[in-house]
């Protein structure tokens, strides 16, 4: 189920051709597409917490708590948490890496300079959304204690600068994780989360202190500290993913022309009832791109008053 990346540009282009206010281009498209498709995404989990405070209607197709939930239900996933002492990696970012890039400490000018290393293998989006890994002559290393990564700059920094000809290793793993659900112990136990000040007061006791029977867990900083530290395995983690980048794929043909390419093309993954919305929001920044401030004010009207539709 999902909304064809072909059909949507087309009607955006439409729509602006027919009133001759501009154009825009398939990578234009795509950017903007990527941020209204999140947008819409984004705005899931705080119009389904509305409705929820609101008496349900209990028809069979007009029950708005049910359709917001069938729409979530396209990003939910359950998958196993993968132990690497002494935390648990949330599922997606215990897969393949996707790029590396490795660095040799040079003699010159300073050792003692040595301390900064910039990734170019891939984008600064890319590490945005990822879940990036530093070792040192193979041996995985912590954050912050070791090195420290800035996302906005791809620049890994390290505490102590690292020996001469030492290898330093950069490696990506990407990560569409966007929200924890429920985390079980054996399919069975529910693996209660608690904060940090919960925790200390929790353990503080033997009566209440955590037990394989009665599991905790911290969550923080990504990564989930199982409680008691007696279990090492069978954590599994039901999470909502995040919408797959969209790319209206194409090749160039003969005239400089753009023809569409449905093997290079990722789809809108959001559901079929969200097209028109998706349109409009796409023709909203479309008018900025193109400098119409006709389009913005025509296709902010619409999806306010489809927003206005949906809540009322």
């Amino acid at each position: 189920m999902a909304i064809n990346v072909d059909l949507v540009y087309k009607t955006v282009l439409l729509i602006l051709n027919q009133q001759q206010r501009g154009y825009i281009t398939p990578d234009e498209f795509n950017k903007v597409g990527n941020q209204v498709q999140l947008s819409i995404f984004e705005k899931y989990m705080s119009d389904l917490n509305q409705q929820l405070r609101i008496p349900e209607n209990d028809s069979e197709y007009a029950n708005r708590v049910k359709n917001i939930n069938e729409k979530i239900d396209i990003f939910k996933r359950i998958s196993t948490a993968a132990y690497d002492a002494p935390y648990f990696n949330l599922p997606t970012t215990t897969t393949t890496q996707t790029a590396t890039q490795s660095f040799t400490v040079p003699a010159a000018p300073n050792p003692a300079t040595n301390t900064q290393f910039t990734i170019t293998t891939w984008s600064i989006a890319q590490s945005q959304t990822a879940l990036i890994k530093v070792r040192k002559n193979g041996v995985l290393q912590s954050s912050p204690g070791a090195y420290s990564f800035n996302s906005s700059n791809n620049i890994i920094t390290f505490v102590n600068a690292p020996s001469v000809n030492d290898v330093i290793s950069a490696e990506l793993y990407p990560s569409d994780f966007y929200r924890l659900g429920t985390v079980i112990y054996k399919d069975t136990t529910l693996v209660q989360m608690v904060d940090r000040n919960e925790f200390y007061l929790i353990q503080k006791s033997p009566l209440t202190a955590a037990t394989q029977a009665q599991p905790i867990f911290l969550y923080e900083d990504e990564k989930l500290q199982v409680f008691p530290t007696t279990i090492v395995s069978d954590i599994n983690v039901s999470y909502i993913k995040k919408p797959n980048q969209i790319n209206w794929g194409y090749n160039v043909g003969g005239f400089g022309q753009y023809i569409y390419s449905p093997s290079a093309s990722v789809n809108f993954e959001l559901h079929p009832s969200e097209q028109v919305d998706l349109i409009s929001g796409i023709l909203v920044y479309s008018g900025v791109i193109i400098q119409d401030p006709t389009i913005i004010q025509v296709a902010s009207q619409q999806v306010q008053q489809e927003d206005i539709n949906e809540k009322s």
